[in-house]
């Protein structure tokens, strides 16, 4: 290149902005995603049960109660254990546990207990994670 020669200015190629474009709207959709992020509720986990006994029926000599878990904490809660109590009259208590995967904040799942027919269960969390 001479000294009296001008250096040319050239364009942006078509890839250049398509990759320019890309990258803005990864930019973009990322700092959304952190935005959202920080204001999420990050409350912990708090796990209530409800046992809906009228909608539960029995077939021969089991009864098939529902039970509902619900996570009404903002963070998952992970091998949620659930324990199920049929009293019995004449002997010793059915004792029943469960193990529910995980519940993400205000998720509710339901599972069936399974006693003697005229009995109606108690249920208690044993225990969960945070994971």
């Amino acid at each position: 290149m001479s000294p009296s020669s001008k250096p040319r200015s050239e364009k942006p190629s078509d890839l250049s902005r398509i990759v320019a474009l890309v990258s803005g709207i990864v930019i973009a959709v990322l700092v959304g995603y952190l935005t959202l992020e920080a204001f999420r509720d990050g409350s912990p986990a708090v796990i209530a049960l409800e046992i809906a006994a009228g909608e539960g029926w029995s077939e021969g000599e089991s009864a098939y109660v529902p039970v509902d878990v619900r996570n009404s904490g903002g963070r998952t809660a992970a091998e949620i254990e659930v324990e199920t109590r049929f009293e019995t009259p004449d002997s010793e208590p059915v004792v029943k546990r469960t193990v529910i995967d995980f519940l993400a904040g205000g998720e509710r799942r339901r599972f069936y207990a399974v006693g003697p027919v005229g009995t109606r269960p108690s249920a208690r969390v044993i225990g969960f994670q945070e994971p």
